[in-house]
Order: C-alpha cells, then structure tokens, then sequence
C-alpha cells in the first residue's frame, strides 16, 4: 500500500510546512545576502508597503532612487530569524525572489506588471489610514492581475473621517 501524505492540519502536515517556509526563507536570504545593494543614505525618501500593509520608508540618494523608479532595484524581504528586514537588490535578484515568493517583492517597477507601485496620492491616503488606525495585511498571492498597490485606496476609501480631521474619540 503507497504512504499516504500527512493529512492536512495534522501535527505532521504543519511540520512538512514548516520545513518548506524555512528552505523557502533560507534561499530567499541567500538571494538578498549574495545580491543586495548598500542603501546610500541620502536626502531622497522613498515609500513602500511591508506584507503587513504598513508604509515604510527609506532615506536615499537620489541616484538610488531614480534607479528605484527605473526598475534597476527593487526592495525586497530578507527573513531573517526574529523578523523581517528590507533590502536594495538589482531588479534581476527581485525577479529570482518573486518566482520563490510573490510577497518577499514590496517594490519593483516593472515596466508590464509593477509590483508595490503607489503614486504620490496613494502614499498620502496610506498614511492617513494609518494615522486612523486602519491598515489591511497583504495577502500572499495576489489575485487578479499580480498588483498590490490597492491596498492603500481600499484603505483610504474605507476611512469614514475626512483626511485631516480627528477620529472620534469614544
């Protein structure tokens, strides 16, 4: 009789999983250590939404950020044990780490499918959800067409306060 695969949700099935994220999270930083770049800290501050939803910002050069905006860099996730920080990678690192992982990408302004792109009113919307205390968690896998920068209207477009204004106080 063949072996049957763990049933899922079984002591055995989590433990499979959990193998299989900590491979997948050892290659994935092992791509960001072998490629990434050192941010050039600089006057330029550049957004992007972390998988929780939240905005995060790095302080740039201006070269690094029109290489940002060209789609020569990307940041991506670099797992690391206790959690998760963020790294410059060249696009062709973000595109190996994309095809192990659609959300360890959080920016890469492909020229068919940008990934994490937000333009200057979404950033504004973003972070006065955020201010509101209202963020939504990316999914993993996004559905339809591959773009997650709707996270930040679907955020804003929920706010029942006028931007600027107070939440009320309960």
């Amino acid at each position: 009789m063949p072996k049957l695969p763990p049933l899922p949700g079984s002591k055995a099935a989590q433990r499979i999983e959990s193998k299989k994220q900590a491979e997948q999270d050892r290659k994935l930083r092992e791509l960001v250590l072998n490629g990434q770049v050192p941010v050039d800290v600089g006057a330029t501050v550049f957004y992007f939404m972390t998988r929780k939803g939240k905005l995060r910002r790095l302080e740039l050069t201006e070269t690094q950020a029109k290489q940002l905006e060209e789609g020569a860099l990307a940041v991506v996730e670099r797992p690391e044990p206790a959690q998760i920080e963020h790294s410059l990678v060249p696009a062709a690192v973000a595109e190996q780490m994309y095809a192990l992982s659609q959300k360890s990408v959080r920016f890469l302004n492909r020229k068919d499918l940008p990934i994490g792109f937000m333009n200057d009113d979404q950033v504004k919307a973003q972070q006065a959800a955020e201010a509101a205390g209202e963020v939504q968690e990316v999914e993993d896998e996004p559905t339809e067409g591959g773009e997650e920068s709707g996270t930040a209207e679907a955020a804003a477009e929920g706010s029942p306060t006028p931007e600027g204004s107070e939440p009320p106080q309960s």
